[in-house]
């Protein structure tokens, strides 16, 4: 599909970017650190979005463009360094990330070719290869010294917990799963809805029952399941993907359910009672990847804080526009990027 196909996609939405009298100059933009299009290389929308997230992360940003991280980083993660420094010290409006875009696909098969993929998918992909990278000692250390701890899961990963309990003796089991991202389901049969409803949705609780009955071990057999979630351990940075996508019959189909979101996120109605005394619990949105049209012919664009100019730009592609917040709030929202604190400017040596 070509770049043609994915602007005749595009709604109302990304029109008013166009006809928006107070935009800034290109001679502006080029003078702004982190804010800088990405060339459609052919249907690479899905993955300027993601960079432009990651981007826009800043202290993850801090971290990989500190002297002290930059030495002997391999594959992906090398080349990501690259294109950062040239989104956050460049002059230029826009650049082609050629480079990752091959370092990806040399990795992953998958995403070899110019066919429209999921945004979701690739960021957890992303975000993977970088921990894989970071985590890996350096020539001078011993191979032993690696350490699963990197500023990926630092600042990305978080943890669930699961209580089940048995319907028919009431023993309870407990368990502990990490997470990258939350994939939030989108409630039906309605047009409208918020961003706390589908995390209701998500952390209510479910009976098993039928084929998906639990076995026991008190009672020794299956029984019907109550299964409770909550979370455990909040992530600094919390990635909220919304379930969009789903199957009817043989078809697959969109949920184009207008799902509301503010600029503060109140995670305490889902805590555990361990994390009830989380050191945070409300999170500020820094960026909004939206979806229009379909799966497989559909257009990426982004919303992203500046943390320098303290502003949001709509990033489609090469184009890049100053919005003001009220036009965050999209009807097409896909995935949503909030930080337990406001980011401030970089600390970036050269900035």
């Amino acid at each position: 599909m070509s770049n043609t196909n994915e602007r005749s996609n595009k709604d109302s939405f990304d029109f008013y970017f166009f006809f928006v009298p107070a935009v800034q100059t290109l001679a502006a933009v080029w003078n702004r650190p982190g804010v800088c299009g990405l060339d459609n290389s052919g249907n690479s929308c899905y993955l300027n979005v993601v960079l432009q997230c990651l981007c826009s992360t800043v202290p993850l940003v801090e971290h990989l463009l500190n002297q002290d991280t930059r030495r002997d980083l391999c594959r992906f993660a090398e080349v990501f360094v690259r294109l950062l420094e040239e989104m956050w010290l460049g002059r230029s409006s826009s650049c082609a990330p050629l480079e990752a875009r091959s370092a990806l696909s040399s990795i992953l098969p998958q995403f070899n070719n110019y066919s429209q993929q999921d945004a979701q998918e690739l960021l957890l992909f992303l975000l993977n290869m970088l921990h894989d990278d970071l985590k890996k000692p350096r020539p001078e250390q011993n191979r032993n010294c690696g350490s699963d701890f990197t500023i990926v899961s630092h600042l990305f990963e978080g943890q669930l917990s699961y209580m089940t309990l048995c319907m028919h003796c009431d023993h309870q089991a407990h368990s502990k799963q990490t997470f990258t991202v939350l994939s939030l389901p989108i409630p039906t049969g309605i047009t409208k809805c918020s961003v706390q409803d589908c995390l209701s949705l998500f952390f209510e609780q479910t009976v098993l029952t039928g084929g998906e009955q639990m076995l026991c071990s008190v009672c020794g057999l299956r029984r019907e399941t109550a299964v409770l979630t909550s979370l455990d351990k909040p992530p600094e940075i919390l990635l909220l993907h919304l379930k969009r996508f789903g199957c009817k019959g043989k078809h697959q189909v969109k949920l184009r359910t207008n799902v509301g979101f503010s600029m503060k996120l109140d995670l305490t109605p889902f805590l555990s009672s361990s994390a009830q005394n989380a050191s945070f619990s409300s999170y500020h949105l820094y960026a909004v990847v939206n979806h229009t049209g379909h799966l497989n012919t559909g257009h990426y664009t982004a919303l992203c804080h500046s943390a320098p100019a303290q502003v949001w730009h709509c990033f489609d592609d090469s184009i890049v526009r100053e919005v003001q917040d009220s036009v965050v709030q999209s009807p097409n929202a896909y995935m949503l990027l909030y930080s337990c604190k406001p980011f401030q400017k970089p600390k970036i040596h050269g900035l």
